[in-house]
C-alpha cells in the first residue's frame, strides 16, 4: 500500500534516471555599474543571479529522447478512469455537512486538502484509509498500462496533490514516456514540496522540447494581466510574446535576492495541474470553464469553501493567496512608470510564497542624481513599521530580462538603511530587498528612467530629515540625512534638496517652487520657503541666484503646516536667460496623526 513514506512498491520497467546536468544560464549582460556608499561598506557583490529562467544550452536539448507523441489532450481510459470516476463521484451524499471551512483558521478543508476532492464538505466524508487505498489502486492502475502517460499522471497528481510527497517524486522518477512529460511531473512534485530550484530546472528542462501546443497553454500569462493588456498580449505571436513574457517574469519575480523565480515555477505547476485537472473532471462528467481557469492561474487551487454567498468564496485562507508580485501599473508601462502594490485584491494576480514570508512593503525613497556620465542612484528605507530583526539588506539594480544585478548588503542605520549605487545612462528597475533570519522579507522596487546627460538637467529632489539651521551643503551630506519615506508624518516643514547640472559658473538661474494636491488638482499655497529672501506667499514661489558651479547644489526648507492630510506633487522648475527650462518633480504625501 502507498502511504507517502516511499513504502510502496515501484512500477515496473519505468525507473528513469532525471538528467544530472543543469541548464547553462543565459549569457550575462552585466550592467556598467559601480557601487558608492558614502554612508554604508560594500559587503559582497552578487553575481550570476538569474532574474528569469535560464534556457537549456543546445547541447542539453541533444542529449534528450527525442519528441514522443502524447495525446495530452485526450480522455482517461480503462482502470484509471474507473477509479478516479468512484471516487470523485460528485453523486456521493455525505453527512455532517458543514457550512463553512477555512484553512486560515487552522481547518482542513476537502478531504485532507485535495482541492479535486470538492463535493466532500464534511468532516467525515471519508473513512479511516479510504484514501491510501485509492491512492495505491490508482498507483496499480497506471502499472497495469504502461503505454499510458495520462494514467500515470494522474497517479504522480494525486500523490503530489494529497501530500505524499517521497512517493509521488518516487513515481516521477520512474517515468519512461517522453522526457519532457517525465519532467514536467517531476517539476510538478518539486514545487509541491518547495523546491524551486528543482522545479525550475525541471521545467526549463521540459518546455524546449514539449508539444508546442502545450508549451503554449503552459508559458501564457493573459491570465494575469489586467484590462486591454491581456487582449493585446493574445495577438502576440513567436518572438513578440516570447520577449513580452520574458520582462513580465523579470518584473513580476518575487525577490530578486532568492535565487530562483517561484513565482514563475507556481505558474507552470498550476498551468500543467489544470491539463490533469480537465481530465479529472472529464471522468466524472463535469466540464472545466475557462472562468475556473482564470481564477486558478491568477490565485491557486481553491483551499477554502463556504455555503454562504453568490458567489461562493473559496479563497478564504491568507494562507493560500496574499501578494500580488506583478507590477500595478501594468507590464507595458514604461520603466519610470512602473509601480507595485504588494497587497492583492480579490480578482488580483496572487501568490504567497513557500520558502519564506510573510512580505512587507518596506516605505522607501529613491533619488537620481548625475555622477559625470553616469547616474547615482540612491535609496533610504524605513523599516520601523516591519516586524523584521537582523534583515540581510540588498540593493540591487538591472536593466531588463538576462541582467544579472549587482548587489550590496550594507551596514544599515536601523531603522533608516541608505545606499547608492551608480549606474549606466539607462532606464532601470531598482530592488531595495530586506530577508530576515526567520525568512521574513520586506521590499521596495521602482522603475527609474535615466537623466539626461547634456544640457540643463535637475536632479530628483530629496526630501530630508527637516533641520532648517542646518540644511546640507552637498550630496553627500543630504543622502545622508534623506527621509525613508515620502510620507510626512510629524511636523511642518518640508527640507529639500537638489542639483542642477549642464551650467556656467556665474550664470543667472531663475527658480521656481509649486506644490500641486494630487485629489484636487489645484495649486496649493506654499507658506514660506526658508532660505529666500523676503517671505513669498501665493501658489508658486520664485527667485533667482548665480549658478555657483557647473553643478549647482540647492537645499530649502518649506513651511507646510496649512497642508491638510493628502497627496501632493512638489514640482522645481529652473530656467535660464535664453528661455532653456528644466523640471523635476516629488511626489509625498502630508499624514499627520
Amino acid at each position: 500500500m502507498h502511504n507517502g513514506k516511499g513504502s510502496g512498491k515501484c512500477l515496473r520497467g519505468r525507473r528513469r534516471c532525471l538528467p544530472t546536468r543543469l541548464p547553462d544560464p543565459i549569457p550575462r549582460r552585466y550592467l556598467t555599474m559601480t557601487m558608492k556608499l558614502p554612508i554604508v561598506s560594500v559587503a559582497f557583490a552578487f553575481t550570476a543571479l538569474a532574474l528569469v529562467h535560464p534556457r537549456p544550452s543546445p547541447a542539453q536539448q541533444a542529449d534528450r529522447a527525442p519528441v514522443s507523441e502524447i495525446d495530452w489532450r485526450g480522455k482517461l481510459e480503462g482502470d484509471a478512469r474507473k477509479i478516479l470516476k468512484n471516487y470523485y463521484d460528485p453523486a456521493i451524499k455525505h453527512s455532517d455537512v458543514m457550512q463553512s471551512c477555512r484553512t486560515d483558521k487552522g481547518e482542513i478543508c476537502y478531504n485532507g486538502g485535495d482541492h479535486e476532492d470538492q463535493q466532500c464538505t464534511s468532516s467525515q466524508c471519508r473513512q479511516p484509509g479510504e484514501t491510501d487505498r485509492f491512492l495505491a489502486r490508482l498507483a496499480a492502475a497506471a502499472d497495469s498500462a504502461p503505454e499510458d502517460p495520462l494514467a500515470f499522471a494522474q497517479a504522480v497528481y494525486a500523490y503530489a496533490r494529497l501530500h505524499h510527497l517521497e512517493e509521488a517524486e518516487k513515481l516521477a522518477g520512474e517515468c519512461t514516456f517522453a522526457a519532457w512529460w517525465c519532467d514536467l511531473l517531476m517539476g510538478m512534485v518539486h514545487d509541491r514540496a518547495g523546491r524551486t530550484l528543482d522545479a525550475q530546472r525541471s521545467f526549463n528542462a521540459a518546455l524546449p522540447t514539449a508539444d508546442p501546443a502545450l508549451v503554449s497553454r503552459l508559458t501564457a500569462v493573459a491570465e494575469l494581466l489586467d484590462g486591454d493588456e491581456g487582449s493585446e498580449y493574445r495577438k502576440l505571436r513567436g518572438r513578440k510574446r516570447r520577449d513580452f513574457e520574458r520582462r513580465f517574469w523579470w518584473l513580476t519575480n518575487p525577490m530578486w535576492s532568492i535565487p530562483g523565480n517561484d513565482r514563475w515555477t507556481r505558474h507552470i505547476r498550476r498551468r500543467f495541474e489544470l491539463i490533469l485537472h480537465e481530465q479529472l473532471l472529464e471522468t466524472t462528467g463535469n466540464e472545466h470553464p475557462y472562468s475556473h481557469e482564470v481564477a486558478v492561474v491568477r490565485q491557486g487551487h481553491e483551499d477554502s469553501w463556504s455555503k454562504l454567498g453568490i458567489p461562493a468564496p473559496r479563497w478564504k485562507s491568507i494562507m493560500a493567496a496574499t501578494y500580488r508580485f506583478s507590477p500595478v501599473s501594468g507590464i507595458n508601462a514604461e520603466v519610470g512608470e512602473l509601480r507595485y502594490g504588494l497587497t492583492a485584491g480579490l480578482e488580483d494576480e496572487r501568490y504567497t510564497p513557500d520558502a519564506y514570508g510573510p512580505v512587507y512593503q518596506v516605505p522607501t525613497q529613491f533619488g537620481r542624481f548625475l555622477d559625470r556620465d553616469s547616474v547615482a542612484v540612491v535609496v533610504a528605507a524605513r523599516l520601523d513599521r516591519t516586524p523584521l530583526r537582523r534583515a540581510r539588506t540588498v540593493f540591487l539594480v538591472s536593466d531588463g530580462p538576462g541582467s544579472y544585478p549587482v548587489g550590496l548588503e550594507p551596514r544599515p542605520s536601523w531603522p533608516r538603511p541608505v545606499v547608492e549605487a551608480v549606474v549606466a545612462p539607462v532606464p532601470v528597475v531598482a530592488s531595495l530587498e530586506f530577508v530576515d533570519v526567520s525568512g521574513e522579507a520586506a521590499r521596495s522596487r521602482v522603475g527609474l528612467p535615466p537623466l539626461a546627460t547634456e544640457g540643463l538637467v535637475l536632479s530628483d529632489p530629496l526630501l530630508l530629515v527637516p533641520d532648517s539651521l542646518n540644511l546640507p551643503a552637498g550630496r553627500d551630506e543630504a543622502v545622508a540625512t534623506m527621509m525613508g519615506t515620502t510620507a510626512i508624518e510629524t511636523g511642518a516643514e518640508l527640507a529639500v534638496y537638489w542639483e542642477v547640472y549642464g551650467l556656467v559658473r556665474g550664470q543667472p538661474l531663475d527658480f521656481s517652487i509649486s506644490i500641486q494636491g494630487v485629489d484636487d488638482g489645484f495649486l496649493t499655497r506654499v507658506l514660506r520657503a526658508l532660505r529666500i529672501r523676503g517671505d513669498g506667499q501665493g501658489p508658486v514661489v520664485s527667485w533667482s541666484e548665480p549658478a555657483s558651479a557647473p553643478t549647482h547644489p540647492m537645499a530649502i526648507g518649506l513651511d507646510i503646516g496649512g497642508l491638510e492630510n493628502g497627496d501632493y506633487v512638489l514640482n522645481i522648475g529652473v530656467t535660464l536667460l535664453d528661455g532653456t527650462t528644466a523640471t523635476a518633480t516629488r511626489s509625498f504625501a502630508v499624514a499627520r496623526p
